[in-house]
């Protein structure tokens, strides 16, 4: 049997993981499994004050284990590629591993105060985005689907919990209504 692996850093909080875990139990319809991911320290630019996604996905590619059909690894820390200020999320296009960073999508980031039901929110569309990257998905124009670009925190507040009809019908499957909190 083959599972989407979902893998947390030390510093990730269990509510996050499991709220994470849970969506993609329920939106791709595989069986998940939880994987516990090292610290990303070897990842950290000094310069830039972050970590390296690209350097965080080869050390999920290493991790994935050999049941593993795709993995997502959740991380506390900010992440950048070089081209980039900053990504909430990375990914092999069509690969076998994704990360997303829960440093942005935290209110506490922007000078207000913490709020959970937004950041569970926020990371579960972030992990749907991702995990739609490596299942072959490309971002899509409908502002409301989870694969919509976002550049900004507010565009990910915009978005639904789910994949429009067009890019669920790519993934196979229809499209859903968000799950009720």
């Amino acid at each position: 049997m083959k599972f989407l692996y979902v893998g947390a850093t030390p510093e990730v909080e269990r509510g996050a993981l499991e709220a994470v875990r849970d969506r993609m139990a329920a939106e791709f319809g595989l069986p998940v499994r939880e994987l516990a991911l090292p610290p990303i320290d070897f990842a950290w630019d000094a310069a830039r004050r972050q970590y390296g996604s690209a350097e965080v996905l080869e050390m999920l590619m290493r991790a994935c284990p050999g049941d593993g059909i795709k993995l997502l690894g959740v991380t506390g820390r900010d992440l950048f590629i070089p081209v980039l200020t900053f990504v909430y999320g990375h990914a092999q296009l069509g690969g076998r591993v994704a990360a997303i960073s829960l440093a942005r999508l935290r209110q506490e980031f922007y000078g207000l105060p913490p709020n959970r039901e937004v950041l569970l929110e926020r990371a579960r569309k972030e992990a749907l985005h991702e995990t739609g990257h490596v299942f072959g998905l490309v971002h899509c124009a409908d502002r409301q689907c989870a694969m919509s670009l976002s550049t900004n925190v507010g565009q990910i507040d915009r978005k639904r919990d789910a994949f429009c009809a067009g890019c669920a019908a790519r993934l196979g499957r229809r499209a859903q209504p968000p799950p009720k909190e």
